[in-house]
């Protein structure tokens, strides 16, 4: 951590800012695809803990969008 230059870390709270409020759920989940993404693209396993990391932000990511939503509009979906 130490050794990521001060552009890096603007560059990367700058995205985080572009992303809602929710407690970083969906900053985290695009992290972790972009994470398997890359693991995948070189060919190399997958960790255990990352896919599960992965599956559990995916499914808190759908609980927020599902509570955003509110009742009414997902009685129509």
């Amino acid at each position: 951590m130490h050794e990521v230059n001060d552009a890096q870390w603007l560059a990367f709270e700058a995205l985080a800012k572009t992303y809602p409020n929710d407690n970083g759920v969906r900053l985290t989940a695009d992290l972790a695809r972009w994470l398997v993404e890359e693991y995948q693209r070189q060919k190399l396993p997958v960790a255990p803990i990352v896919q599960r990391v992965v599956h559990t932000v995916t499914q808190e990511l759908q609980s927020f969008s599902s509570r955003a939503a509110g009742p009414n509009q997902l009685a129509t979906k």
